[in-house]
């Protein structure tokens, strides 16, 4: 099964999504290729060149691009129940991205005050005071954590050079408020069960989030050894974690 294509434009959707309802998309990346920091075994969009940061990069549309694609999607079809920022890479990277969410919620509260704000966030530049005050602003902080460790986070996430689990472990944890996502996979390399899952169990304990979202492949993968996990197992792991972390706990 191939991968999925990238988002063309800036705004996606609205998809019907299980934890978000019907979310409209805002992609802040470049449409012709997969720009991010990770370089996930799991990724729906395939493999990418995780050795390059934002600063070589261009394509990014500009504020008053994202803003007139966001307002023209809202006044053209019923409010959706989110907007959110997600699209083709880790959506953090747009060098303008505290004033864009800024101006999307003025947008938001001025055309729709009902739809909820949401970002989908690989958590790799959350230890960046500006980047955790922008994400702070959006009524649900999405943020990843697939590993408790940093050999399983290497294996997993296959981070650009830079980004460390440290990094990453000590911004959630300045988070006044986070909702974390965890992608759980089985596999060669995985984090379902044995050491790697008690670390991420220990470190779920650790950072106390709001809730935590587990989740497995549906989609296509960019590593095509990746195991897809079960929704009884994924059930079954959420009321464990759920018993052992104190934190709610659902699988999706």
């Amino acid at each position: 099964m191939s991968v999925l294509k990238l988002q063309g434009d800036v705004i996606y959707g609205p998809i019907h999504s299980r934890r978000l309802g019907r979310s409209l998309g805002i992609n802040l990346l470049p449409t012709i290729h997969k720009l991010c920091t990770f370089d996930c075994i799991y990724c729906q969009y395939g493999s990418s060149d995780a050795g390059s940061m934002p600063e070589e990069h261009t394509g990014f549309p500009s504020l008053e691009t994202v803003l007139q694609s966001v307002e023209k999607a809202l006044s053209q079809q019923p409010p959706p129940n989110y907007l959110t920022f997600s699209g083709n890479g880790e959506p953090t990277l747009h060098p303008r991205f505290p004033e864009i969410v800024v101006e999307v919620r003025r947008l938001r509260d001025r055309m729709c005050p009902d739809v909820r704000l949401a970002i989908l966030s690989n958590s790799s530049r959350i230890h960046r005071s500006e980047i955790r005050e922008a994400v702070q602003q959006l009524d649900d902080p999405i943020m990843k954590l697939d590993a408790g460790d940093p050999a399983t986070f290497a294996q997993i996430n296959r981070p650009v050079p830079g980004v460390t689990f440290e990094k990453i472990i000590a911004g959630l944890a300045a988070m006044p408020r986070v909702i974390i996502q965890s992608m759980i996979v089985d596999g060669p390399l995985q984090n379902a069960e044995g050491e790697a899952h008690e670390a991420w169990l220990s470190t779920l304990a650790q950072l106390s989030p709001e809730k935590v979202q587990v989740y497995s492949t549906e989609r296509p993968v960019a590593q095509t050894e990746v195991e897809r996990v079960s929704k009884a197992t994924l059930e079954e792991l959420a009321r464990n974690a759920e018993k052992r972390t104190g934190v709610p706990v659902r699988a999706y």
